[in-house]
């Protein structure tokens, strides 16, 4: 994958979140459902096109439908001891640098004296069924696109420096918060460093959902 196909493959995404935020979110509240109900809403219908685009993509390559070349293509492999270590070394990595960079995006923000928008529902999470099926659907879709698909054809194109690239990428994606994206930068390549380094998916799914789940108590 060439890197004007990154462009591409992330891009469209890109555009897909930032439309799901600031078109589809208040076209939901127009219908009277409950913000929460509405934003939750919308990441579905974000993250189920990229499930869908992952498994077009996999059709598309020729692989059969079946569950070894699943497994094959999209890398979901078990855990030994060393991959063990390096799931709970990322999610640690990842609070950590999530605590160093939310500190520093603060500084920043009084610095400039801006007030970053409030993109998340008010009021707490009411609709817990759902948070938690947004929660899988977020995880699952973003791993088979971005680790499954993606990855390993940008590995062919650009070697021991893929994760690097595809993590800035990754933060790009998230552009429809674009105050955020300079901070997303330290971590945003941790889960694609582990999936490259140990060719296996696994580990980024564990620490994905461990992250957004932790995320999501926290600003619920």
């Amino acid at each position: 994958m060439p890197f004007w196909q990154s462009l591409v493959f992330f891009g469209v995404p890109t555009l897909v979140a930032a439309l799901g935020q600031y078109v589809l979110y208040p076209f939901f509240t127009s219908l009277e459902l409950s913000y929460e109900n509405a934003y939750h809403y919308q990441l579905l219908v974000v993250f189920t096109f990229l499930l869908i685009a992952a498994i077009v993509a996999y059709i598309l390559e020729g692989n059969p439908l079946e569950w070894s070349s699943i497994k094959h293509r999209f890398r979901l492999h078990g855990l030994n001891r060393i991959e063990l270590k390096w799931t709970f070394a990322g999610i640690v990595t990842q609070i950590a640098l999530s605590v160093v960079s939310t500190i520093l995006a603060i500084q920043v923000y009084d610095f400039l004296d801006f007030t970053p928008p409030d993109i998340f529902p008010p009021g707490s999470i009411v609709n817990i069924p759902l948070m938690m099926f947004v929660l899988f659907m977020n995880v699952i879709s973003e791993e088979l696109w971005w680790r499954g698909i993606i990855l390993p054809r940008q590995e062919l194109q650009h070697g021991r420096i893929t994760w690097a690239i595809h993590g800035v990428l990754w933060a790009f994606f998230h552009a429809f918060k674009w105050w955020a994206v300079p901070f997303m930068l330290f971590t945003t390549w941790i889960v694609p460093f582990i999936s490259q380094r140990n060719k296996n998916n696994t580990p980024g799914f564990i620490i994905h959902f461990v992250i957004n789940g932790l995320g999501l108590l926290i600003s619920g």
